[in-house]
């Protein structure tokens, strides 16, 4: 039987990368998916795949660090299916330079969307797994929320805010059978991970235990442990899906 037959699965960020990869593994396991970002056509992309497959998707486009946008995606799901099960967080900006060249509103931009993004759309579909008895919610954080890196101070301390508030979120909503998790990917080769030149992708291979760049698919099988029932038991971690990068 698929892992989340009958659920409805929200996923932020849906129209790239893991959050692409995330969306497509749901529809595949029975989940009708919603996915959310700021730009329309990756997200049409997304969609049109999914519905190819034979799943159920709809998209619905807006800023993850606004409570207006954000909660415009939840009605739009609810409204749709009258559920809400399952809401991965993957959106996400990176700012990579020294902290002597990064201004005071950088920061603070790579911390809303991240950070704040995280707060809105936890905030946001609360009411609606507690209104279904109950529900999963993961968020993307980051091996670089646990071990620092030079040059990505705001995304370091976005991540690591990230984690501390899922944990936090996991005990307040316990009593509502929310779960709250977080999955922390290593250096994974997407888009952007692709635009590496060979060397440095041999650097980064070396750093890593497995002895390889992580993939889209392993951070969405994460993801899907987490949102299925299988993972009952299993609230506030911070689940490492690095290659053993943190450990090392």
């Amino acid at each position: 039987m698929a892992q989340l037959a009958g659920k409805a699965a929200l996923v932020a960020g849906g129209g790239t990368g893991i959050g692409r990869a995330t969306a497509a593994l749901f529809a595949a396991e029975g989940a009708r998916v919603a996915v959310f970002g700021r730009h329309e056509a990756p997200l049409a992309e997304t969609v049109d795949a999914i519905r190819k497959a034979g799943g159920e998707a709809l998209a619905v486009t807006g800023d993850v660090g606004s409570e207006t946008d954000v909660f415009r995606f939840v009605t739009t799901a609810w409204s749709a299916w009258g559920r809400v099960d399952v809401a991965v967080n993957s959106a996400g900006i990176r700012l990579r330079a020294p902290i002597a060249q990064i201004s005071a509103a950088d920061f603070a931009e790579v911390l809303r969307v991240n950070l704040v993004g995280a707060f809105v759309l936890t905030k946001a579909v609360a009411p609606a797994m507690r209104a279904g008895g109950g529900g999963s919610i993961v968020h993307i954080g980051s091996a670089m929320g646990t071990a620092a890196t030079a040059d990505f101070s705001p995304y370091v301390a976005s991540k690591a805010g990230l984690h501390q508030l899922a944990r936090a979120a996991a005990i307040e909503l316990v009593g509502d059978r929310i779960r709250v998790n977080v999955v922390a990917p290593g250096t994974i080769d997407t888009d952007i991970g692709q635009q590496i030149p060979a060397f440095r992708a041999r650097m980064l291979e070396h750093r890593i235990p497995i002895g390889r760049l992580g993939r889209v698919e392993d951070v969405a099988h994460a993801c899907l442990y987490l949102a299925a029932d299988t993972a009952a038991y299993v609230t506030g971690a911070i689940l490492a899906v690095d290659g053993g990068w943190t450990a090392a």
